[in-house]
């Protein structure tokens, strides 16, 4: 990620935050959606926590390995 952006408890920016991620943190994917408006979201897993939630993919970056929707 480059930023800090808040995961949110579902796919859609005016959900409420869960917790926010930092720049630079690893973060671990489980799957996407696409919400109604068209956006792009994936479920995941801050790394050393277990702290999970969603985050729109415009913020994302560096991704690796394949994309399972959910």
């Amino acid at each position: 990620m480059t930023g800090s952006y808040h995961l949110k408890t579902g796919p859609y920016a005016t959900c409420s935050d869960v917790a926010q991620a930092q720049s630079g943190a690893k973060v671990w994917y489980h799957c996407y959606v696409v919400n109604s408006h068209g956006h792009t979201w994936t479920f995941m897993r801050i790394a050393g926590t277990n702290t999970s939630g969603w985050m729109s993919n415009d913020n994302l970056t560096k991704q690796n390995g394949p994309a399972f929707r959910c």
